[in-house]
């Protein structure tokens, strides 16, 4: 039975690599330290979706965590243009707001509602892992 609170491995062991994107600088830092104190290395951060495109050409992170709402370029611009260079990103939207599912389609892999838990994190996480 697998425990929601560990990321599924072939090995027992994975590196995660991750691109954190939030206008909010205090929610960004608290995200990025919790990433970090459960293992998974967060190798880029940025406050809004033209940054995201940016870090994600040039790091080419395992996982993005995204906000939706943000200033000059929202998550909408940063999916899309990813999107466009890697069709396989692995686009985790994190947000305050209420999204359904079926309006985003596939071009998310998973979404996590704010405030952030670590458990929805590693659900998430899994079940991409699990599913690609």
């Amino acid at each position: 039975m697998s425990n929601d609170s560990q990321i599924s491995t072939d090995n027992g062991h994975l590196e995660i690599r991750a691109i954190v994107v939030d206008d909010d600088a205090d929610v960004r830092e608290i995200f990025i330290e919790l990433l970090e104190m459960n293992d998974i290395k967060v190798v880029a951060n940025g406050v809004n979706g033209k940054e995201a495109v940016e870090l994600y050409k040039m790091h080419h992170p395992d996982f993005v965590f995204l906000d939706y709402l943000m200033p000059e370029y929202d998550g909408l611009y940063a999916i899309e243009k990813i999107r466009e260079f890697d069709p396989h990103g692995k686009i985790i939207l994190v947000s305050g707001s209420h999204f359904e599912r079926n309006a985003l389609g596939d071009t998310v892999k998973a979404i996590i509602k704010k405030p952030i838990e670590m458990n929805d994190i590693f659900k998430a996480i899994n079940k991409i892992i699990l599913t690609t």
